[in-house]
């Protein structure tokens, strides 16, 4: 029969051994990302409005700050928690098919799918395997000025 603590002991030997795997996993490489917008650099605690119909990604290696390619890019509209609509992309390009059918408190999860390196012999390789996504909440703050004026009438 099997002992509890023998049971213990091998459970805690797993974790330890997964623990080690994952510090040595060549595919933690950390990257930043940066969305243009319209062609300015938008900052990632700000929602996306109707206006903003052109992006473009920029990804950097996290401990070098040298400059990736992002070369494929899926951006989808969410709303409560069921996909509307989605296009595809390489670095940039225009989401105005998804800004034609997105509401307030929609959700954009722009999935970055290949991020690139160029390598010492000049050809680009893969600097990771793995996508990501960012996510921007969809706020048009355009009010109606018939619905303000008559709130502050009596």
């Amino acid at each position: 029969m099997f002992r509890k603590s023998s049971f213990l002991a091998l459970l805690s030997l797993c974790f330890v051994l997964s623990f080690a795997q994952a510090q040595t996993d060549p595919e933690k490489k950390k990257i930043k990302v940066q969305i243009w917008i319209e062609g300015k650099l938008h900052p990632v605690n700000q929602t996306l409005t109707k206006n903003d119909k052109t992006v473009m990604f920029k990804a950097y290696n996290a401990e070098t700050n040298q400059e990736l390619a992002v070369t494929f890019i899926e951006a989808s509209l969410v709303r409560n928690g069921q996909k509307v609509a989605s296009t595809a992309f390489s670095n940039g390009g225009t989401i105005e098919k998804l800004v034609a059918k997105a509401r307030n408190n929609d959700t954009y999860v722009f999935e970055i799918k290949q991020v690139m390196e160029l390598a010492e012999d000049m050809s680009l390789k893969p600097f990771t395997n793995k996508s990501f996504k960012v996510n921007y909440l969809f706020f048009d703050s355009g009010l109606d000025g018939q619905k303000v004026a008559s709130v502050g009438s009596n």
